[in-house]
């Protein structure tokens, strides 16, 4: 009862951002190319856009399977080549994420010529393909970490199979093999347990998202405090040093499985907003963890590109905390 006075009560209030309590390198953004994509954006000018005028610093790019492996046993990694190279022109430093299973709806992302293999061939042909990548980006320096899957563990969510934690194992065996960087697995802040995902990982990585939407309830608030995720890394055996917000809400959850591009501003403002961005970012630095990642920067720059910056600039302001002298 304690619980539900307190949810119904404050789970809608907003926090202030302490920004003078943001550590020196302590944002990033996720970047995907193909979310880019999806909303009409060119995305090498959005990314150039998030590197030069936001000044991001740390990105984590999904290295998605069906993007450098169109045909079978033909991989052309050109795209993310550019991206690490122009990152890291600017002193950028990464999260490669590599997998089947990467960040952004349906989550599994394999080649259409996949479609028909059996279980068996198909893990074969994720092992190639995760082996491809870890040996032709080891090189790269502006690397800082590495990512399996994504939420691999959260099995409620995606167009996924059930998680199988053998072959996880032998896509760790690969990359340990080849590089000895941090592994990062990331889980659901909210749904999950994260046991599995601390066991497994160097780097415990999870999402933060405050307002979702769903069938049941329709929008709601999560109410955990900073303090909270922060125990809960604890308990699982990862420090606040080990551990990161892999995904920081930063971007609306529109009903009925809308898109972004397809809602208007109304619409997003019962999702997000400024003060949400705000309140979002000072929960994440109360967490305490190493570092963390906001979810959404592609649809920054299509709604500045539309007409409505207030978000650009919100999270311009917010990120430039962290390259203050």
């Amino acid at each position: 009862m304690i619980f539900g006075f307190w949810y119904f009560k404050f789970a809608g209030h907003h926090v202030r951002l302490d920004a003078s309590r943001v550590p020196d390198d302590f944002w990033g953004i996720t970047f995907s190319k193909k979310y880019a994509e999806e909303l009409g954006l060119d995305w090498r000018e959005t990314y150039l856009a998030l590197l030069d005028e936001m000044k991001i610093r740390n990105i984590r790019i999904p290295v998605y399977w069906d993007d450098i492996e169109r045909m079978k046993d033909s991989f052309s990694f050109d795209e993310y080549d550019w991206m690490l190279a122009e990152g890291s022109k600017r002193n950028a430093h990464f999260i490669l994420a590599v997998g089947r299973r990467l960040p952004r709806w349906p989550e599994c992302h394999q080649p259409d010529w996949t479609k028909s293999f059996s279980t068996d061939a198909l893990t074969s042909e994720q092992l190639a393909m995760v082996s491809a990548t870890i040996q032709h980006f080891a090189q790269v320096p502006s690397i800082r970490y590495w990512q399996l899957e994504n939420e691999f563990f959260f099995r409620w969510f995606g167009l996924c199979p059930k998680p199988d934690v053998e072959l996880l194992k032998k896509e760790i065996a690969l990359l340990k093999a080849y590089d000895q960087r941090p592994l990062i697995l990331t889980d659901s802040g909210e749904l999950n347990s994260w046991r599995q995902a601390a066991q497994y990982s160097d780097m415990l990585g999870i999402t933060i998202y405050r307002v979702v939407w769903n069938n049941y309830f329709g929008y709601f608030r999560w109410p955990w405090p900073g303090l909270l995720y922060r125990a809960k890394a604890l308990w699982v055996g990862k420090s606040p040093e080990n551990a990161i917000v892999a995904e920081l809400q930063a971007e609306p959850w529109p009903a009925n499985f809308k898109k972004n591009d397809q809602i208007s501003r109304d619409e997003y403002l019962k999702s997000f907003s400024v003060k949400q961005m705000e309140t979002n970012s000072e929960i994440a630095r109360r967490t305490g963890f190493r570092q963390a990642y906001f979810w959404g920067a592609e649809w920054w720059y299509w709604l500045k590109l539309h007409g409505d910056a207030t978000i650009w600039q919100a999270a311009r302001e917010i990120i430039s905390t962290a390259h203050e002298e």
